[in-house]
């Protein structure tokens, strides 16, 4: 029977698994959801017919409404973009570990 540091070793590479399988099917996800509105020109109204109310709601809240100026770009699907603030999105972390600069992305 394993000890409870062992499992607990285990349970923190498990987590860790867990966050990079995660983010790796989020992102193809929502690659697969941009390629769909592009080919089929939907707006964001007719994806989300609610999203006024959010909008409206984080108006209110004083959260920013904008992620700022695109300064990096997704070779593989170049409708995504990274402002380069916040936190870095999978294809930027995934092409950075390849050995790619961030000069790479670059707009």
């Amino acid at each position: 029977m394993a000890t409870l540091k062992e499992l607990l070793a285990q349970q923190a590479e498990l987590a860790k698994q867990i966050d990079e399988v995660r983010r790796t099917e989020v992102s193809k996800a929502i690659a697969q959801v941009q390629d769909i509105v592009q080919e089929y020109g939907l707006s964001l109204e007719e994806v989300f017919p609610n999203a006024k109310v959010a909008k409206s709601v984080r108006a209110v809240s004083g959260a920013r409404t904008s992620k700022g100026e695109i300064r990096y770009r997704n070779p593989q699907n170049p409708s995504i973009g990274w402002s380069g603030k916040g936190r870095k999105p999978l294809w930027i972390v995934e092409g950075l570990a390849a050995g790619k600069s961030l000069q790479d992305f670059a707009v």
